[in-house]
This record gives structure tokens, C-alpha cells and sequence, in this order.
């Protein structure tokens, strides 16, 4: 067999799926697809089964696989997804692939290919693509659940609330894969609910500050948020009050920033760092996290030889600490240090210590947000009941994004 892979044999079968998926039911669609790309051996086009063989067999398959099997899986969702009546086909599309099918017997003269393709196909399945389609269908299909349905629906998966946090979708959702309209539906959507949230927990706010006043004609609002009334108050005294008794978040990371410009060397601003993040925090201030996080400052490599201080060391020391004091990788997802924090000084004052990075350099929020996804993506399939935790803290985190990023003023609700 010619096994070159010709030019055009990717777009031939690019072209054949969305010729396929415009004019045949998503049933006769599902099974073509499981012929070729599962099977391997039953296709009824011949030319276009010949161009699968020469991908298959070609020489850099290993690296051309996982894109080419991912735009083939969006040609065929992103059309059913775009009509109402055949989005139910998506779910029985990504079943399909997922669904086992034996290994071809040795004397199968096309038992060679057929083995590579399931294997390749085993690959993709195993990949960050995979799952980040996966968790796009989810989040089109998933419906913006009342938060009592969501609190009843404990058992069901944390990937499911996806939608409730929009800080994630760029690292949960977004890939070297996403087509354009995808990228402007989510970033379009992202907007949305920033700007949808933020409004709901204002009204919230007001409706039962007032009512705590003793205006009880007051409509009730309801809880935005996945947390109790008094979490809900609590955080919103916590992010916006007085941290200290004295300062807010946002006055400590603007009286060290003009600290900074005194600093002459990066060991200076070590130390200075230090306590900026541990001295006005409850219980973070004294004991194993205040050793172990300096003995952690110590090691990193930028403050080994003393230097001047810029920007650089700035924002690559905090995003250094957020590795710490969140979690590495995806590649390395120990969080103990987080849990540890989380047990020690409550969710509120957790949130609130990252923060305080964040505002001290906005460059690494999006890092910090990628931190959250990571975690998001290790435990997405855990039902919501059994990551309580990782849910208070997403949750926490939606309030002190729209408080201190947002376009509303909320400093008013520090006095309730």
C-alpha cells in the first residue's frame, strides 16, 4: 500500500464530514463516524477510508493525530450544537467514542492500521483536547440551574457548575484547538455572567441590608451565591472592611507598593514581601506555614544573588508564591499547603492571602485563575457534595473578583 500521505487527504475528510453532517440524520452521521474512525474497517466510501489509512500510517501521525481528530469531533458538534432540535446528538456522539471496542483478530488483513488507529484513537481520548471539548459541551448544554436545584443536586459533577465561574473558562474551556465562534461565544458569555453576577449580588446585598435595617416590605433577592446569608456577609465584610481593623486589602497593597520604590535589592523585597502576606492575617502571621513559607522564599532562584529590584522579580515572586500557595500543576496537583490554609484560618481569610498577591501585581491574575482551573479540572468529575471545599472556595473567589475587579462599588456593605 502507498502509505505517503497526500496534501489534501486532511481536508478531504474535513470536507466529506461536513458534507455528511449537512445533509444526513446525526444517526447515519454517528455510525459513519464509528466506522472510520473506531472500527476501521467497514467504511463504505473507499477513497475516503484510503486517505484515513495513509494519516494513519503516515510519519508524523503521532504529532497530527490529536488536532485532526479534534477538528473532525467540532465539524460534526459545532452543527448540532447550533440547531436546538439535534443538540441531543452530541452526548450520543461523545458516548459513541468513548464506548470500547476489541482489539482487530491478528489474521484480519487489515489488523496492522486498524490496532494503530485504536490506539491513536486511545491517545486522544486521554488528552487535554478530549477533555476540554468535553467540558465545552457541558457547559453549552448545561442549563443556568437555580442555586436551590444546584444545592439539591449535590451528587451530581463539579464539572456541571462551570458555568457559575467565568475567572475559569479561558483555562477550562479554551485550547490551541477552539474555533473562532466558540472562542467569541465564550468570551462573549464570560462577559455576561461577570457583569450578571456582580449585579445579582448587589441587589442581593441591598435587599437584606435594608431588611436589616428593619425595612421589611422589601422584596426578597435571592442568594446568588452557593453560600449561606451569613458566609455571603461575612465575605463581603472580610473583602471589603477593615482586614486589620485599620486597612483594607486594596490600602495594604497600595501602602506596600509605595514601599516598594524604597527597596533597593530583591532580598530586601523578600523580606518585605514576607510580611506583607503574613503579618496582617490571623494565625498565618506565627507557626509551620510562616517557617516553611520564608524557608520557600529562600529557595526560589531570583533571590539567590542580590540585585536590583524591577518589575520581573515582582511579578515572577508572586506567581512563584502562588504556585506554593495554591497548587503547581496540572502535572504536579499537590495542594496540601492550600488545604492546610484552608483548615488553619477558614476559606475567607484563604482567599483574602491571595488576594493580596493579586493586588499587588494584576498581571498574575490570570495566573492565579489558571491555579482554580487547575484544581477545577483535577476534581471535575467528583460529585459537588464530596469537594465542598473546592466549590466555598470558587465561590468565595466569584465575590472577591467582582468586589475588587469589578465595576461596582461594594465598600458601602462594610458596615453591615
Amino acid at each position: 500500500m502507498n502509505t505517503w500521505i497526500k496534501a489534501n487527504d486532511y481536508q478531504l475528510i474535513y470536507d466529506h464530514l461536513l458534507e455528511c453532517v449537512q445533509h444526513e440524520s446525526p444517526q447515519q452521521v454517528i455510525e459513519r463516524f464509528r466506522a472510520l474512525f473506531l472500527m476501521g474497517y467497514t467504511y463504505p466510501d473507499r477513497q475516503i477510508q484510503e486517505a484515513m489509512d495513509r494519516i494513519v500510517t503516515g510519519a508524523r501521525v503521532a504529532d497530527n493525530f490529536r488536532p485532526f481528530m479534534n477538528r473532525c469531533c467540532h465539524i460534526l458538534i459545532n452543527r448540532w450544537q447550533s440547531r436546538p432540535l439535534l443538540q441531543g446528538a452530541v452526548p450520543e456522539f461523545l458516548a459513541m467514542l468513548q464506548t470500547p471496542v476489541a482489539m482487530p483478530a491478528g489474521g484480519l488483513s487489515r489488523a496492522p492500521i486498524v490496532r494503530k488507529l485504536r490506539l491513536l484513537l486511545k491517545d486522544y481520548l486521554e488528552s487535554e483536547a478530549f477533555q476540554k471539548l468535553q467540558r465545552m459541551v457541558q457547559f453549552l448544554q448545561e442549563d443556568a440551574q437555580d442555586v436551590s436545584q444546584i444545592q439539591q443536586n449535590s451528587d451530581r459533577p463539579l464539572a456541571t457548575l462551570i458555568r457559575r465561574y467565568p475567572y475559569l473558562y479561558n483555562h477550562c474551556l479554551v485550547g490551541d484547538d477552539t474555533t473562532p465562534e466558540d472562542l467569541r461565544y465564550i468570551q462573549d458569555f464570560q462577559q455576561k455572567a461577570t457583569q450578571q453576577f456582580e449585579m445579582n449580588l448587589s441587589q442581593y446585598l441591598t435587599s437584606e441590608f435594608r431588611r436589616a435595617q428593619g425595612h421589611n416590605n422589601i422584596p426578597l433577592v435571592k442568594n446568588p451565591t452557593l453560600l449561606s446569608a451569613e458566609e455571603v456577609r461575612t465575605s463581603i465584610q472580610h473583602f471589603v472592611g477593615k482586614v486589620d481593623g485599620r486597612h483594607t486589602y486594596r490600602d495594604l497593597a497600595s501602602q506596600f507598593g509605595q514601599r516598594l520604590q524604597r527597596l533597593k535589592s530583591t532580598r530586601d523585597f523578600r523580606d518585605a514581601f514576607f510580611h506583607y502576606l503574613t503579618d496582617t492575617t490571623a494565625d498565618v502571621g506565627r507557626g509551620r506555614f510562616r517557617q516553611r513559607f520564608y524557608q520557600y522564599l529562600e529557595t526560589l532562584p531570583i533571590f539567590q544573588q542580590p540585585q536590583p529590584l524591577n518589575e520581573f522579580t515582582i511579578v515572577r515572586t508572586c506567581s512563584q508564591t502562588l504556585n506554593y500557595l495554591v497548587v503547581d500543576s496540572a502535572q504536579n496537583p499537590n495542594h496540601l499547603v492550600f488545604v492546610d490554609l484552608l483548615n488553619t484560618i477558614g476559606t475567607a481569610a484563604t482567599i483574602g492571602l491571595l488576594l493580596k498577591v493579586v493586588l499587588l501585581s494584576k498581571k498574575v491574575k490570570p495566573y492565579l485563575e489558571k491555579r482554580f482551573a487547575i484544581l477545577f479540572n483535577h476534581y471535575q468529575s467528583f460529585s459537588r457534595g464530596k469537594v465542598r471545599w473546592l466549590v466555598n472556595c470558587l465561590e468565595y473567589f466569584n465575590i472577591a473578583h467582582v468586589t475588587h475587579f469589578g465595576k461596582l462599588d461594594f465598600s458601602f456593605f462594610a458596615r453591615w
